[in-house]
Formats: C-alpha cells, sequence, structure tokens
C-alpha cells in the first residue's frame, strides 16, 4: 500500500555520487574541495558550539552582511540557505508552477528533475549544441523561467554574461535562475547584471570553493524585490533552516576568502595538467570551467568505472543518454590526479 500522492508515483530520487569513508578511498565522484576549511572556520564553530542551546538568527544577518561586504552589494541583495539546493527549491517553489514552466537544458544538473517532480512544474528540455554549448535563443520563450548552470554541470561549459542579460531581458516578467555553484573556478559571474536585471536570480554554494560540502550552506543573489520575495517564502517553510554553526562557518570563510580563493587557482592548475594527461592518453575532455573534467575515454567508460573503483578510485558515470559515453571526474590535489593518471595508464594498457 501507498501513501504517496498519485503525481509522486514514479518519482525517482536522485542519485549522488558513491559515497564512502573508506581509507584511502580517492573520492572524484562529487565535486567536493580537496582542501579543508582555512583555519578560522574550525575556531569559528568551536567557539559557537557553546551556544547550541539557543536559536540561530534566522534572518542571517551577519552572515549576509559577510557575503555582501566580499562580493561588493547590499545584505538586502543576498539570501542565505541550507545549501544552494534549499535555493533552488525554493526558487522553483516562488516562480514556478504547473501552468509556468521551466526551461532547461538537456544534459545539467539531474536534481533539477526531482525538485520539478515534486513540485509538479513541467520542464521543457532544449537540447544542448552538438558541442555541448547552451544556445541562449532557446531560452527567450516568453512565459518559462529560464534555469541552468553556469558553468554547466557535467560538461564544464559556461554562458557568457550576453547571453545571460539577453535571456533575462527577454521576458522580465519571469525569473531567469542562473545556478552558480562552480563560478569560482575561472567563469565570469553574471552578479554584475543584478543592477539591471530585477528578474535575474543567482544560486552559489560554499559546497565547492568554499570547502564546505558538510556545512550545507548556499546562498542567493539578486535584486532587493525578489530576495525578499524569495525570502518570504524560505520563512514559511524553513525559518531557522541554516544552522547557528554553519552561518558560523560562512562568516569565518568570507573573512578569509584570499585562502580559498589560492586553493581555485590550484584547482585551475591541476584541471589543466589533468585535461592534457588525459588528452595525451586519448581521452576527448571538454573545456571545463569548473571543478571537474567531462571526458570521454578511449574505451567503455562504464568498464573503466569499475576498473578504478576496484582501486578505490571513484569517479562519476551519469546516467543521461547523451552523457554515458563519458565520465565526469573532480579535480583533486596534485597527488590525487597523479595517482588516478597512473590507474587509467596501465588499466589502458592492460585493455588493449
Amino acid at each position: 500500500m501507498s501513501f504517496l500522492m498519485p503525481r509522486l508515483s514514479g518519482l525517482s530520487p536522485y542519485v549522488p555520487g558513491t559515497h564512502t569513508e573508506e581509507e584511502g578511498a580517492l573520492r572524484l565522484n562529487s565535486n567536493e574541495s580537496p582542501y579543508p576549511p582555512s583555519p578560522g572556520v574550525s575556531e569559528a564553530v568551536a567557539a559557537g558550539a557553546g551556544d547550541l542551546n539557543l536559536y540561530n538568527d534566522p534572518d542571517c544577518m551577519l552572515l549576509r552582511g559577510a557575503i555582501a561586504e566580499r562580493l561588493g552589494v547590499k545584505p538586502q541583495n543576498v539570501m542565505a540557505a541550507n545549501g544552494s539546493d534549499q535555493v533552488l527549491l525554493l526558487a522553483m517553489t516562488a516562480f514556478a508552477d504547473a501552468g509556468y514552466p521551466i526551461a532547461l537544458p538537456d544534459l545539467t544538473y539531474s536534481y533539477y528533475d526531482d525538485f520539478a517532480a515534486v513540485l509538479g512544474i513541467p520542464l521543457l528540455r532544449k537540447p544542448l549544441r552538438e558541442d555541448f554549448t547552451l544556445d541562449a535563443e532557446d531560452y527567450k520563450q516568453p512565459g518559462v523561467m529560464a534555469l541552468f548552470p553556469n558553468p554547466n554541470a557535467p560538461t564544464g561549459l559556461a554562458v557568457s554574461p550576453g547571453d545571460i542579460r539577453a535571456i533575462a531581458k527577454a521576458d522580465e516578467g519571469r525569473v531567469c535562475l542562473v545556478d552558480e555553484a562552480y563560478v569560482d573556478f575561472g567563469c565570469a559571474s553574471a552578479l554584475p547584471l543584478i543592477a539591471e536585471c530585477p528578474n535575474l536570480l543567482i544560486t552559489r554554494t560554499f559546497s565547492k570553493s568554499g570547502s564546505l560540502a558538510g556545512a550545507r550552506l548556499g546562498y542567493a543573489l539578486g535584486a532587493e524585490g525578489i530576495i525578499e520575495e524569495l525570502s518570504r517564502v524560505r520563512s514559511a517553510t524553513d525559518l531557522y533552516g541554516v544552522s547557528r554553526m554553519a552561518q558560523a562557518a560562512g562568516i569565518a570563510a568570507m573573512r578569509e576568502w584570499p585562502y580559498y580563493e589560492a586553493n581555485c587557482r590550484r584547482i585551475e592548475e591541476t584541471r589543466g595538467r589533468t585535461t592534457e594527461h588525459l588528452r595525451a592518453l586519448g581521452f576527448e575532455v571538454l573545456p571545463s570551467l569548473g571543478n571537474f573534467v567531462f571526458a570521454k575515454p578511449p574505451m567503455d567508460a562504464a568498464l573503466l568505472q569499475r576498473r578504478l573503483a576496484a582501486e578505490s578510485i571513484y569517479v562519476r558515470r551519469l546516467s543521461a543518454p547523451r552523457a554515458l559515453g563519458r565520465l565526469r571526474i573532480t579535480i583533486g590535489t596534485d597527488a590525487d590526479m597523479d595517482r588516478l593518471l597512473r590507474a587509467i595508464t596501465r588499466i589502458l594498457e592492460e585493455e588493449r
């Protein structure tokens, strides 16, 4: 007997990358940062532990102020949330419904599908071009919310600020939602556009460049009006959703952001070196601007994934039809990627 509403009977939950706490495992399947949080984060979390008997600030004012100061906006342009996934869910709840569909790429972050299914929102899938780039013209449809990551995941390819501006301006009566989870790894942000595009909403996360995947902390950026509307929905559904510890961690991370910027540049350098080596091994690798690469190996992708997993090296193979022959590989430290490349080189030789 099922108690689910009929519209949810076919719901398929999001399947994350293989999660393991195995000692020595190389988790290149979850797009986590290979670098730990800055020292001040641990100190701030420890200092706040004594106040866990008290409710956290529901408006996250200190955190919003710290984010706003770093980004050069006002606190009223920021809304904090329990991960950027919560921002996405709240935005879809607030700005789309059964009669107000969402246009999104046919190959992208699959959690969007689950949120839409739960909320009963129809999706209009827009095929990426043959080279996996996004065609801005596909998202200028009146009465439809545009939603896409920038850079896209799993491709790592970016949409230009000019194209984002054109999409947002095409219908200023509907929301253009840009997911900037990976923007800090070399992609141009749409943030400067919020001053002229009141319908532009940006989501970001501390999980990738901020080394805080376990803290579950994200935020939204936009004009004051759209942030106020989104905040009303958040307050009505999850008032205390950003824990006291997550707020403390985020504030400390903002204050020590040069540490994280340096880590991002290290990841970019490692990404470039890894891309060169994979191409030399016969892989087809897209020019990524994320903390991962999307690569087509010169052998069966599923077999390579299994062979690597047998050596406790985990990479991601997605189920979308256009992704089946490719692997998404998170960029770790130089030592991590050297281990991966050595394993791949040996496996390719053995499979010849």
